[in-house]
């Protein structure tokens, strides 16, 4: 059985996030951990900490209610639901919960007129995807729900040797038939080297059976061309491996991404092998 923990703070937002990812497992044998992070409120000398942990009983019973009523409106699907309450940083709590319970995805909702990408740096679900040692989906609040068609898989075709980094991927399009495009950005006058192209040819046969087609870029503004890709071809759902120093980390950094505006209709999966 999947385990799924879906971090929450019970708005809108969370919650088409949480819906979207029972969409995407319907028909499967998934447990979600509804799981929510608190602050622990700072005191000074004047004023005294309370015995019991601030909030964390009435935080579990809100869940718990929430759990039961989604037992309730999926019973018939192999889904099971359960609740997780911590105090601290989301990224460390959720970090902590991934090993600790053995989490095979997190689900996370993004907002913001922005775009997706200003959406995720500098807030809390960056600093979850830079944690994590599971995949993370980010589900942009105006994502459709049904499940994806055109997929765009932005690799720079490296570290691919592994098919564990992605199998979520490959899971994903063989369950909803979705066409694959695989999308390699190099610099402005580079041409792929050899190395790349015997990685090419490894994915190529990771995902025999799976309708995929390659697509080459040059551009030095990477994010720039995976956003025009994004709008031009119809994409509804963007996988990528955040890796630290390949072309992502341009993606990531911070400096980088107010040039960045990706669709905020498509939710992204992170296939983690950040820090490899």
């Amino acid at each position: 059985m999947k385990k799924i923990l879906v971090p929450t703070d019970r708005s809108q937002n969370a919650k088409n996030a949480l819906n979207y990812a029972l969409n995407l497992l319907r028909g499967e044998e998934a447990e979600f951990v509804l799981f929510q992070s608190y602050d622990i409120p700072t005191y000074t000398a004047d004023m005294p900490v309370p015995v019991e942990t601030w909030g964390a009983g009435e935080l579990k019973k809100i869940l718990e209610k929430d759990a039961k009523e989604l037992s309730d409106q999926y019973r018939d699907e192999k889904f099971k639901f359960s609740v997780s309450v911590s105090a601290g940083s989301l990224a460390f709590n959720v970090d902590d919960a991934v090993s600790r319970m053995e989490i095979d995805m997190v689900v996370m909702g993004t907002k913001g007129a922005s775009g997706l990408t200003a959406a995720l740096i500098g807030s809390n679900t960056a600093d979850v995807i830079q944690a994590a040692t599971c995949p993370v989906l980010a589900v942009p609040e105006n994502a459709k729900m049904s499940g994806p068609r055109n997929i765009l898989f932005a690799s720079d075709n490296k570290g691919l040797s592994d098919p564990a980094i992605v199998a979520p991927l490959i899971e994903i399009s063989k369950k909803f038939g979705a066409h694959v495009h695989l999308m390699n950005v190099l610099d402005e006058g580079k041409f792929t080297s050899v190395d790349e192209a015997v990685a090419g040819l490894k994915l190529d046969h990771l995902l025999e059976g799976i309708e995929h087609s390659f697509h080459f870029e040059n551009s030095d503004d990477k994010a720039q061309a995976i956003e025009d890709y994004l709008n031009t071809h119809n994409i509804d759902f963007l996988a990528v491996i955040p890796r630290r120093n390949n072309f992502f980390d341009a993606i990531f950094h911070k400096s980088v991404t107010r040039k960045l505006s990706l669709h905020t209709k498509v939710p992204m999966l992170a296939m983690h092998v950040l820090g490899k």
